[in-house]
C-alpha cells in the first residue's frame, strides 16, 4: 500500500495566506472541489513539489498527493498538507508510489500491484529539479503521469512523465 493519498479535482479558490505558516506569504491552501469527498483543502508550503513547476490557477484539474501517516485536524471540510501537486486534465492522471520490477515481462509495478508502468522511449524520466535520470526505476518512489489505462488487473499504462525521488520520500 502507497503512503501517499491523492486528491483529484478541480480548484475553486486560492488562499495565500494558508494559516499555521509563521511567515506570511510562504504557504497557500487550495480548495479543490473532488468528485468523491466534496470540498478539500489543500495546504502547500515551499517543499510541496509543483510538477514542471507549473503555477497554480482556479479552475485547474490537478492531483493532489498527501501522507497517509501525516497527522490531519477533524474538521470540515478536510485539510491535507500536499507533499505533490500534479495538474491532470481531462483524460489524464497521476500516481505517487514505489515502483518495484515485476517478474512478468521487467515491467514496473505499483507497492499495491494495481498498476503496471510500462515505461517506453518516449516516456519522459526525470528528477525533481527537471534533470534527466539514466538509472533503474526499480524500487524508486516515482509521480508518473499517465493516459489511459488497459482493463487488465493489473492495469496498465505507458507513462508520459515520470518523477524519481531518489531520497524514497517527500
Amino acid at each position: 500500500m502507497s503512503q501517499y493519498a491523492p486528491i483529484t479535482g478541480r480548484i475553486l479558490q486560492i488562499d495565500g495566506q494558508s494559516a499555521g505558516y509563521e511567515q506570511a506569504g510562504c504557504g497557500m491552501t487550495l480548495m479543490i472541489d473532488t468528485m468523491d469527498q466534496g470540498i478539500v483543502n489543500m495546504n502547500l508550503d515551499g517543499s510541496t513539489y509543483v510538477l514542471h513547476n507549473r503555477r497554480l490557477n482556479a479552475g485547474d484539474f490537478v492531483t493532489c498527493f498527501y501522507s497517509l501517516f501525516a497527522p490531519v485536524p477533524l474538521i470540515f471540510p478536510p485539510v491535507y498538507r500536499a507533499v505533490a501537486i500534479a495538474h491532470t486534465d481531462e483524460g489524464s492522471h497521476a500516481v505517487l508510489d514505489v515502483f518495484t520490477q515485476s517478474y512478468q515481462g521487467g515491467h514496473l509495478i505499483n507497492s499495491d500491484h494495481s498498476l503496471v508502468l510500462n515505461v517506453s522511449g518516449r516516456t519522459s524520466r526525470i528528477l525533481p529539479n527537471g534533470q534527466f535520470f539514466g538509472g533503474s526505476l526499480s524500487g524508486k518512489l516515482l509521480l508518473a503521469t499517465y493516459g489511459t489505462t488497459t482493463r487488465s488487473i493489473p492495469a496498465q499504462a505507458t507513462p508520459d512523465v515520470v518523477v524519481v525521488f531518489c531520497g524514497g520520500t517527500l
